[in-house]
C-alpha cells in the first residue's frame, strides 16, 4: 500500500459517515449519506435494507463512488477521500460475521437496530476499491489520484 493509500485509509477510519453515490435505472446519479461503515484498508463495508432503492441501484449497477469528509475542518486543514469501486453483497459466512462485530463496536446502537429486525431484512455490501482521490490542502492544492 502506498503512503497516500495508507494515509487515506487512516482518514476513512476517522470519518463518522460517508456519501455514497450510485446510479439509478435511468442513469441518474443518487447521493446519500451512509453510516456506520467499516473499512479494511481502502475496501468499505456497510449495511442497508435489502429492499431499499440503494440496494436496487447497486445490484443494477455495482460501480459506485464513496466520499469521506470529516466535519468541522477549516479550509487550510481540509482533507477528503473519494473511493471508486465495485460493490457486491457479502454472503453469509465468516467475512460477514467479522464485519458485523466491527460494525457493532463502531456503533452498538446500529447493531441493535439491525438485530431487532432480524438480519434477513438487511444486505451487507463490500466496496472493493479500484481508485482513490486524496485531497490534503495542508500539503497541496492538487488532488492526488491513484489506481489501486
Amino acid at each position: 500500500m502506498s503512503d497516500v493509500a495508507a494515509e487515506a485509509a487512516g482518514y476513512i477510519e476517522k470519518s463518522p459517515f460517508a456519501l455514497l453515490i450510485t446510479v439509478g435505472e435511468d442513469n441518474t446519479p443518487f447521493a446519500r449519506y451512509i453510516g456506520p461503515f467499516v473499512n479494511d484498508g481502502l475496501d468499505i463495508y456497510f449495511i442497508t435494507r435489502a429492499a431499499s432503492r440503494k440496494a436496487k441501484h447497486i445490484d443494477g449497477n455495482p460501480f459506485v463512488i464513496i466520499d469521506f469528509q470529516i466535519p468541522s475542518q477549516t479550509m487550510e486543514e481540509f482533507k477528503g477521500v473519494a473511493i471508486a469501486g465495485k460493490a457486491a453483497r457479502v454472503p453469509e459466512g465468516n467475512e460477514r460475521t467479522e464485519i458485523l462485530k466491527k460494525l457493532g463496536r463502531k456503533s452498538p446502537g446500529f447493531k441493535n437496530y439491525v438485530s431487532s429486525d432480524g438480519f434477513k431484512a438487511w444486505a451487507m455490501y463490500k466496496i472493493a476499491a479500484h481508485s482513490l482521490q486524496w485531497t490534503d490542502l495542508a500539503k497541496s492544492t492538487k488532488t492526488v489520484k491513484e489506481e489501486i
